[in-house]
């Protein structure tokens, strides 16, 4: 029975890792939060290595279930790692406050060509907007 506690435990350790990337991949621009924030994913992986050490505690013979114990927790780490270490962005330097904006155009929402020099000496606020990602 213990064993079956380990197992279930892996199984919603695998299912929290899984079912993130799942999640991503089919609904990531109808779920933004989800991507940024895979709480219900933590909430799966922390029931698994609950259960996981239920079962270490309850079975007679323990090395199965710290067998698994050890594979969970080496698949949440794996999981923090690809979540917050490896998809991080480095902060870029920006321009200087108080530098003057190097020239450019771009095509408005009508499709017409604006350029920043048309703005020179009158007061402006750009918004980009980057979209769906």
């Amino acid at each position: 029975m213990p064993w079956g506690l380990a197992l279930g435990g892996l199984l919603l350790v695998v299912a929290g890792v899984v079912g993130y990337f799942a999640v991503v991949l089919l609904l990531a621009g109808r779920l933004a939060a989800v991507r940024s924030g895979a709480v219900p994913n933590w909430i799966l992986i922390a029931m698994g290595i609950g259960l996981t050490v239920l079962a270490v505690r309850r079975a007679p013979n323990r090395w199965v279930p710290k067998g698994l114990l050890g594979v969970n927790v080496v698949l949440a780490g794996f999981f923090a790692h690809l979540l917050y270490v490896a998809t991080t962005v480095p902060a870029a330097p920006g321009p200087a406050r108080g530098a003057l904006a190097p020239a450019f155009e771009l095509s408005d929402q009508k499709g017409q060509v604006v350029r920043l020099s048309d703005f020179r000496g009158t007061p402006l606020l750009l918004v980009f907007y980057r979209g769906h990602w």
